[in-house]
């Protein structure tokens, strides 16, 4: 905290500066400077972290074909005046690593520097040493960038990050997932008749009702605007229309208030869902959702507060 000296003459104010502000520790630390774990900071907190493709053996997983199964790692030393140092190497990848722009030579440790770049695969990180400030920055940084401000949800762009990660590993563990495309009836009409305001609250508490009618699995994002988008890990589509139609009954019931002022004014609000399973309807993403809002549209044409799955014609 910090206060300010009162002075009433025309003398700049003298500032007085608590601890609080004093950085007390730094951390080792990946930051991810692109793909959709942009802004994250991994802490280095073990003496060797193996990053690669394996998620099953690395400490630090890459959703990249690029990348090797086991493809570097960062180890700690400790030099005789008693600092801790950190050491990258590259473990015989197939692509090689980049560090600061210059390929590094396999099993050949170079020391890190406050920094540095770090190129393997697709995935560009910088190594960094942050005080307790920073990484709360950072983890802001990345919340920012994946969450959608009003609902608190997953992005439309980060929720297709996520969709095709599913993809690929329901293709190889062939498993069944299946996506919901929601939009709220007759919304327009809410901003219409309510304002702005009461909108915003019907689309902040629609997220709320869906979080907490799907599990904690699967995976939620506004698509935009009044549309919504959730997919279902390891789902057959009867398990799918089920959990669409318990959204559909939740938000039926649900409450939403009418004015900011009258906690007794309430108004009635339904969701129209489109169902679509991979891979019985469609084999890539893109299919996938435009499967999914084509049944969506047909809930919406055939009287709304309703589920519909996609046909195959």
């Amino acid at each position: 905290m910090y206060s300010i000296g009162v002075n009433e003459s025309n003398k700049t104010q003298r500032l007085r500066i608590s601890g609080i502000f004093i950085p007390k520790k730094c951390f080792a630390s990946l930051i991810f400077l692109c793909g959709d774990k942009l802004g994250t900071a991994i802490r280095i907190d073990r003496p060797k972290m193996l990053i690669g493709r394996d998620s099953e053996v690395v400490d630090i997983a890459l959703d990249d074909d690029v990348a090797s199964r086991v493809h570097a790692q960062i180890f700690t030393l400790t030099s005789d005046d008693g600092e801790k140092q950190f050491w990258f190497s590259d473990l015989g990848s197939t692509n090689g690593t980049l560090l600061n722009g210059i390929l590094l030579a396999k099993q050949d440790p170079k020391q890190l520097r406050d920094g540095d770049k770090i190129k393997i695969g697709r995935q560009l990180f910088k190594f960094a040493l942050l005080d307790e400030l920073e990484v709360e920055y950072q983890e802001r940084v990345h919340e920012l960038i994946v969450h959608d401000d009003l609902t608190g949800l997953l992005t439309r762009k980060s929720f297709a990050f996520e969709l095709e990660r599913e993809l690929v590993r329901s293709q190889r563990h062939r498993h069944e997932f299946c996506i919901l495309m929601m939009d709220i009836d007759f919304f327009k009409k809410v901003n219409d008749t309510y304002g702005h305001l009461i909108g915003s609250e019907v689309l902040h508490l629609t997220a709320k009702v869906i979080q907490r009618t799907l599990r904690d699995s699967d995976v939620v994002a506004r698509y935009g605007g009044e549309e919504f988008i959730a997919l279902l890990p390891e789902t057959a589509k009867h398990k799918g229309i089920e959990a669409a139609d318990r959204v559909r009954e939740a938000m039926e019931k649900y409450r939403f208030p009418a004015s900011l002022h009258d906690p007794e004014a309430f108004i009635n609000i339904t969701i129209s869902i489109g169902v679509a399973e991979f891979p019985s309807d469609k084999l890539n993403s893109t299919a996938l959702i435009e499967a999914a809002d084509q049944a969506l549209y047909e809930a919406k044409q055939t009287g709304r507060n309703r589920v519909c799955i996609f046909k195959n014609s």
